[in-house]
């Protein structure tokens, strides 16, 4: 279903010489998707598609990029619409596609603290697109 839910997102695209997108089907444990993510490695940026994603009553969700250094980079604030959000500084590993996104429950404002405050909700590994 994630399968199928990830071609149907995003369909079959030409790519230019050089392009590399990477994508994450991002879930709670195996279920339908919450989002897909994907990255365009020349642009520098993240698009996010919402599919399932919601946020509890007084709160919002919030996108983090996890990688190799296992430290948490904010996207920022996910909504119900699409967005291209630039990739944040220190990310270089999502480029050559290695890493996973996280989604996690935070203040209406977001984390206030750089980091993820609230539980992570989504996760989702980047594989080739």
């Amino acid at each position: 279903a994630a399968g199928l839910a990830l071609f149907i997102a995003l369909g079959p695209r030409p790519g230019g010489v050089g392009d590399t997108r990477y994508v994450a089907v991002v879930t709670s444990g195996g279920e339908a998707p919450a989002m897909i993510v994907s990255i365009d490695t020349a642009a520098g940026t993240a698009r996010v598609r919402p599919v399932g994603a919601e946020a509890p009553a007084g709160h919002s969700l919030e996108l983090w990029y996890v990688g190799a250094d296992k430290t948490p980079k904010s996207l920022g604030l996910i909504g119900k619409d699409a967005a291209r959000l630039p990739l944040p500084a220190g990310s270089e590993d999502a480029r050559r596609g290695e890493g996973v996104f996280a989604v996690s429950v935070e203040p209406p404002n977001g984390s206030a603290t750089g980091l993820p405050t609230g539980p992570v909700v989504y996760t989702g590994k980047l594989i080739r697109d």
